[in-house]
């Protein structure tokens, strides 16, 4: 009897404490966009978007403005709140720029796996990914 209520503690310990952890692996480390769907991103280092959490707000850049914004992480849910950031014009980047805010916005979701954080949609689609930024 002893043995079973020791296995059970130890399984309610492991799941209390891994809820608890789960997550913190991706946060206070910048991630640098490596690919936007299955486009993967070409563009100079100084003018690829990246992006770091930090309790509950999200910071970066978004390959022309600075990014700010705060974020819900919940398991493996994942959803960016009030996204905004500064208000430049860079031609050559807007494209890029664009893209990643709409697709960004569109998170629900994320994996790490293989050193790469990955960004899915309600569908569970792959949306976005990220390496950490050297």
């Amino acid at each position: 009897m002893k043995k079973h209520v020791y296995l059970l503690l130890i399984s309610i310990l492991t799941v209390v404490f891994s809820t608890q952890t789960h997550g913190q692996e991706i946060l206070n480390q910048e991630w640098v966009v490596v690919a936007i769907g299955q486009k993967k991103i070409t563009t100079d280092a100084e003018k690829t978007p990246w992006i770091k959490l930090s309790q509950g707000r999200v910071s970066g850049f978004s390959a022309c403005n600075r990014l700010m914004g705060s974020y819900t992480l919940e398991g493996e849910t994942l959803i960016f709140n009030g996204l905004g950031g500064t208000k430049m014009f860079c031609q050559d980047v807007a494209e890029l720029e664009d893209k990643f805010l709409q697709t960004i916005s569109k998170t629900h979701s994320w994996k790490y796996k293989y050193g790469k954080l990955c960004f899915f949609d309600k569908d569970k689609k792959l949306i976005m990914k990220f390496k950490i930024k050297e």
